[in-house]
């Protein structure tokens, strides 16, 4: 039972949550819970976490400039933001906040990296981390000579690194040219990645680092505890939250994923705490 001055000792902060996804709606019920205000930003009117926030910002999560200021007029004309947190892969969108509004976050630099995937890949590659095969492709001959000689078992998806959205992979696909024009489509900068889909188990691992050293939830495997945490070191995430995307191929981890962001419950609490400082 909580002492009886418990609602005195808890200090009131203000989160800002960017976009508001199922996973934010989960965030943001459990940081209003913990007595804070919430706010949260998204383009959509319908956004699942707006149910859950004490104020609604409508600003599109793709668009970092736009967020950074609708955050700068909430923080300014109505109320004080004390931390930013983010569940889903707007990593630039959170950072141009915290680094406009000065608060606790990945700096600007990371966030760029976090936000490409060949960027993220060539990291990978420097760090001696293994990932699947993949390369960048700019035309529709590309796509086919890949399939060719790869097979059918390739994801295409846009080199901005935008979780599922654009994602397709080829053995599902009918027409390759127009699965080829959609994912082009849904690249802000018409960037194409292709990538080996190598079978296995697919692990989606929640990360924690703190002073260096991450935890890792989500599996009880040394080799893939191992390789989360170097990934995200790779990604030069330091302090704070990030989710890792592993497959156990024929026995050995490779990573096909990482995003600069607060996952499932595992380190929620603590997300939320590190945000508002």
């Amino acid at each position: 039972m909580e002492p009886k001055n418990a609602a005195i000792q808890r200090v009131t902060k203000t989160l800002l949550i960017v976009s508001g996804g199922a996973q934010a709606a989960s965030a943001a019920s459990r940081a209003r819970a913990l007595g804070h205000i919430v706010v949260v930003s998204d383009s959509d009117p319908q956004a699942p976490a707006f149910a859950f926030a004490d104020s609604c910002l409508i600003a599109d999560a793709n668009g970092a400039v736009e967020t950074a200021a609708a955050a700068e007029r909430y923080n300014r004309k109505i109320r004080k933001i004390d931390g930013v947190l983010c569940l889903a892969d707007y990593a630039l969108a959170a950072a141009a906040v915290t680094d406009r509004l000065r608060l606790p976050g990945i700096p600007m630099h990371v966030a760029e990296l976090a936000s490409d995937r060949l960027a993220i890949k060539r990291s990978f590659q420097s760090a001696g981390i293994p990932t699947p095969w993949h390369a960048e492709i700019s035309t529709p001959q590309e796509l086919q000579r890949v399939v060719i000689a790869r097979g059918r078992a390739v994801t295409i998806m846009p080199v901005e690194n935008l979780g599922s959205h654009g994602r397709q992979l080829m053995s599902d696909v009918e027409d390759p040219a127009a699965a080829f024009q959609q994912t082009r489509e849904a690249s802000p900068s018409q960037r194409m990645l292709v990538e080996l889909a190598p079978d296995g188990e697919h692990l989606m691992l929640d990360c924690w680092m703190e002073n260096g050293a991450c935890q890792v939830a989500g599996t009880t495997d040394s080799m893939a505890k191992d390789i989360a945490g170097r990934a995200v070191s790779a990604l030069g995430i330091s302090d704070g939250p990030a989710v890792c995307e592993i497959v156990m191929h024929l026995g050995a981890p490779q990573v096909m994923g990482i995003a600069a962001r607060a996952g499932g419950e595992a380190f929620l609490d603590r997300a939320i705490a590190a945000a508002l400082g």
